[in-house]
């Protein structure tokens, strides 16, 4: 039947989306009429129809003396990518919940810093969302941002959905930025945000290709030319070191701005 692989994929089982689909066509009607189109045996028909029911897709009353039913409004629909988000959200609050307890685990065994590698630009935005998800609201990240680099990868504001992210979760960042653009450097120095502080760097100063974020015990490289990827490295101390070094290249900056 048409559009059942559709509601599959929408998380409605096969004879869920065919009794679905024959109340839409047929509008009001019992059981027997169902069943009959839907080519579903009629006693899983009355089982299937309240599972529907229970999903707010199909509703029944009485004529009488027949039960009839109907479908909803296919906008209905959505309720159930609603019901999956909800789903999702309750179990990244549970992952989040328990990922420090991880850590602690991993640490304990002890050995060399782990690095693991993403390609693409989808493992950028991978990246990206691990940070999201790992971090803590009150945190801060240090950033080091080539910011022509970065826009001409993710687009002019560097995909703001992360970044709405970020400031829902109340993380901070301290980010250096370098641009060529006379004009997007004023931008972002006379941006006003309570989550971010902005310095600024020559390119001549910082001729780097690739950003950097320090955050927790963790530190992130994107590469945005050429073989596009970047790489995660867990490590305390390598995390700190990083950290050490942003702040003398933060002072240095601060520097560059008075003069």
């Amino acid at each position: 039947m048409v559009f059942e692989k559709e509601l599959n994929s929408l998380g409605l089982k096969e004879k869920e989306a065919a009794v679905y689909l024959t109340c839409l066509q047929l509008g009001p009607a019992p059981v027997q009429a169902i069943a009959r189109k839907a080519r579903v045996v009629r006693a899983t028909t009355y089982v299937v129809l309240e599972s529907l029911q229970k999903a707010g897709l199909v509703t029944h009353y009485k004529d009488g003396k027949k039960t009839l039913y109907s479908a909803e409004a296919p906008r209905q629909l959505m309720r159930l990518l609603e019901k999956e988000r909800e789903v999702i959200d309750e179990k990244q609050h549970d992952l989040e919940l328990i990922l420090p307890e991880l850590q602690i685990l991993m640490k304990a065994a002890g050995g060399r810093p782990s690095v693991r590698y993403f390609s693409g630009i989808n493992g950028l935005r991978a990246i990206r969302q691990e940070m999201v998800m790992y971090s803590r609201s009150g945190d801060v990240w240090y950033n080091y941002t080539p910011t022509d680099h970065l826009e001409a990868v993710f687009g002019k504001g560097g995909e703001l959905t992360y970044t709405d992210q970020r400031v829902a979760k109340g993380i901070h960042a301290k980010t250096l930025f370098s641009t060529k653009s006379e004009t997007l450097k004023k931008e972002l120095l006379a941006m006003k945000d309570k989550y971010v502080e902005r310095r600024y760097l020559p390119p001549g100063l910082y001729k780097s290709a690739s950003g950097m974020t320090v955050y927790r015990d963790r530190v992130a490289i994107g590469v945005f030319i050429g073989k596009i990827g970047g790489v995660v490295i867990e490590s305390q101390v390598i995390a700190d070191t990083m950290r050490s070094l942003f702040d003398m290249a933060w002072k240095s900056a601060e520097k560059i701005d008075k003069e």
